[in-house]
């Protein structure tokens, strides 16, 4: 995945979700908060909200330096994380000339988004979510 290509993707995942959200209607939730792995901020990633039960509307946004901010629908929602992190350079053609790409991994284990369990319910106003992720690394 390039840097390009995943910068796009984040926007675009973020636009989509948070134009779902719209203006007006029922009251919403404003979310903040940061999103740390093992003690450190999560530097590039995407934060959604789903509903729980299937009232509300999904929102997401993008995480940078570990914060986030963003609306949501009010209620108890699923919450999923995706990080994005640079491990290395790779050719993206294979000729001589080849430009370097990076490679790119994602760092939050399948349980905090692909299978995640965690929920947050949200109330109308302000409202601040800090989640503390941990690796799956032995320690």
């Amino acid at each position: 995945m390039t840097t390009n290509f995943r910068h796009s993707f984040l926007a675009a995942l973020a636009l989509g979700l948070g134009a779902v959200v719209g203006c007006g209607g029922p009251p919403k939730a404003h979310v903040k908060g940061t999103v740390t792995i093992d003690g450190k901020p999560l530097a590039d990633g995407v934060i959604e909200f789903f509903p729980v039960g299937g009232s509300g509307q999904s929102a997401g946004t993008a995480i940078k330096d570990g914060a986030y901010e963003l609306d949501a629908s009010v209620g108890e929602m699923k919450v999923s994380v995706h990080g994005v992190e640079v491990i290395g350079k790779q050719k993206a053609y294979d000729t001589p000339d080849s430009p370097m790409i990076d490679t790119v991994r994602n760092p939050v284990p399948a349980r905090y988004n692909t299978r995640s369990e965690l929920k947050k319910t949200l109330v109308a106003g302000p409202n601040e979510v800090n989640l503390e992720l941990t690796s799956d690394k032995k320690k």
